[in-house]
């Protein structure tokens, strides 16, 4: 035992700390040189440190009560980051922003998860390293030879088992942890081992990574990302809107049409200009034509299917993009739609027409050359009387 409180003291003289500021909006403000050793790609500054430390997802309510008691501290401990064992710490810098103290614990981490299998020797050095290992928020695992040796209290607790005895009967064949086609928990390794892959357990999505200790035992890492990643599909979704119509954007819009032609698929693309929309504009005034806008959009949507992919290009321009080959089809479609537009009586200002401009794409078809066949086919309707289909 006195050798064994002479290597922990050693290593846990070797304090390493890295760290981040935060202001209220959870953006980064600064951050020490080493920090992006901790992550997949380099750290920058004005991102989301969640998008980091998706760990402090759940945390937003200790991190504002550090702002506003100034006094407050809170600790996550034993998260595995990109190799790394760390303690995450949030502590008080000023009345914006929080200090994100990362303290390298790797050493100390792995050191004594290697010395659990010495439990008869070291039973009360296996009791302060369950404790830790307890209160940290990942879900930890420890099998040998494919069998369960341990299991933290996060768990036990995410799979409703009463303890870690009741978690030893299982066996590999009949726990079943993740969605993917494994057999073992030495297939989990192999796919895990190199670096921190995803998996879903039930509808959870999880980070895992597998670390082998001394030979034979194997300890894995869960990280709940599920709500970053939720957060995240949201946050994508407002991105790539049109805040006025809540159609694609432009630059959505061009990356589904780059697919398309990159997988050699053959779509057909149009172009919308509302007629004389600078008049309504000029009339009305421009809150006017916003509501027209959104009432054009919403008009038009209800006419495309769910796969069809529809975007404001920008002012009263708008795409339409359909993976559909038969030009034909497209154009009836589009001719039924001008018409409706031109019967339609548009809330604010009564009736109103539309010129569209259609485009099939052909063999070794750019994003770029597809467009402009398109717009030289609006251009041809909006100087040759407007209110009509033309294709080129």
């Amino acid at each position: 035992m006195k050798n064994i409180q002479i290597i922990l003291n050693a290593i846990l003289s070797q304090d390493v700390f890295e760290y981040i500021l935060v202001d209220r909006r959870y953006r980064i403000t600064d951050f020490s040189e080493n920090v992006s050793r901790y992550f997949d790609e380099a750290t920058q500054g004005g991102n989301d440190i969640r998008h980091y430390l998706p760990e402090i997802v759940g945390y937003e309510e200790e991190i504002q009560t550090v702002l506003e008691k100034g006094n407050n501290r809170y600790v996550l401990e034993t998260v595995y980051k990109n190799n790394y064992y760390i303690n995450i710490i949030l502590e008080y810098y000023s009345e914006e922003k929080v200090l994100i103290l990362l303290h390298n614990t790797t050493e100390i981490t792995l050191s004594k998860l290697e010395l659990l299998q010495y439990s008869n020797e070291n039973q009360l050095l296996y009791n302060t390293i369950k404790k830790i290992l307890d209160s940290q928020n990942n879900l930890l695992l420890v099998t040998s030879n494919n069998k369960i040796e341990y299991a933290n209290r996060k768990f036990l607790e995410y799979f409703s088992i009463k303890n870690l005895d009741e978690l030893k009967e299982r066996r590999e064949k009949n726990f079943s942890i993740s969605s993917l086609p494994v057999k073992s928990f030495n297939e989990l390794y192999a796919y895990a081992k190199d670096e921190e892959k995803e998996l879903m357990i039930g509808e959870d999505t999880f980070l895992v990574k597998a670390t082998m200790l001394e030979t034979t035992y194997q300890l894995f890492t869960f990280s709940k990302v599920t709500k970053l990643s939720e957060a995240n599909q949201s946050l994508e979704e407002k991105i790539n809107r049109d805040p006025l119509t809540g159609l694609y954007r432009k630059s959505f819009f061009d990356e589904k049409l780059a697919e398309a032609l990159e997988y050699e698929q053959t779509v057909t693309l149009v172009i919308a200009d509302i007629d004389n929309f600078k008049t309504v504009n000029d009339h009305y005034g421009h809150l006017a034509g916003d509501s027209v806008l959104r009432e054009f959009a919403d008009l038009i949507k209800n006419q495309l299917r769910e796969n069809d992919i529809f975007a404001r290009w920008g002012g009263e321009e708008f795409l339409i993009l359909f993976n559909c080959s038969k030009q034909e089809k497209i154009v009836e479609k589009i001719e039924t739609i001008r018409k409706m537009v031109e019967t339609h009586s548009f809330e604010t200002v009564g009736a109103l027409t539309v010129s569209f401009g259609v485009a099939t794409s052909r063999e070794n078809e750019t994003v770029q050359s597809l467009l402009e066949r398109a717009d030289r086919a609006l251009y041809f309707a909006k100087t040759n009387g407007k209110n009509m289909v033309v294709v080129k």
